[in-house]
């Protein structure tokens, strides 16, 4: 795709072409003949489709909603609830400037009995997260396979755990723990 400039600034209204030159793109409307902008942002031109759309100027504040998968880390914990500090919505382009908070309580983590959070998470543990409603604090569930703890530092060296017998495991410290952990856990991973 190439992509050219028609217009550094445009405003809601605005005319960027018409109808016999481009065919209209995201963030555009037609108007009679004219093609007009939706909102504030760069008038730009896919040469090859000849299609004019309108991209924003600023990017969208996202703000989690229920059903969201969001990546976050265990900031503290207690008997039965954990906060979850929320980093990132899955799937959407940006991490969060500003995070939010969430709160796991301990029902949401297994289908099975746990009797201590903590035999299933620990602070600094990075987890993937179901929000499971829409207002805040947001209320958060990990019961799900793919959800849970993708990413765990050892407690003594703070390096990666990596996983040894469906357990974690530190090969400098050679400290095995259990964790609810998510079919997606990676060493590697990067918020």
């Amino acid at each position: 795709m190439s992509e050219k400039i028609l217009k550094e600034v445009v405003v809601p209204g605005e005319s960027i072409g018409i109808i016999e030159e481009f065919l209209p793109g995201e963030g555009t409307y037609i108007d009679g003949d004219h093609i007009k902008s939706l909102r504030y942002g760069i008038a730009v031109l896919d040469v090859n489709e000849k299609r004019v759309s309108v991209k924003p100027l600023m990017r969208e504040n996202l703000i989690p909603e229920k059903g969201d998968i969001v990546i976050g880390e265990v900031n503290g914990l207690k008997k039965d609830i954990a906060l979850i500090v929320i980093k990132k919505i899955e799937n959407k382009e940006i991490t969060l400037s500003s995070p939010f908070h969430g709160i796991l309580h301990i029902s949401q983590v297994s289908n099975k009995f746990v009797e201590f959070l903590s035999d299933v998470i620990r602070v600094m543990d990075i987890v993937r997260a179901r929000i499971i409603n829409n207002k805040l604090p947001y209320q958060l569930t990990i019961k799900d396979k793919e959800l849970g703890v993708i990413l765990a530092f050892c407690p003594n060296c703070q390096n990666p755990m990596t996983i040894k017998n469906r357990k974690l495991y530190c090969p400098q410290c050679r400290i095995q723990e259990e964790r609810k952990l998510s079919t997606k856990y990676s060493v590697n991973f990067k918020l």
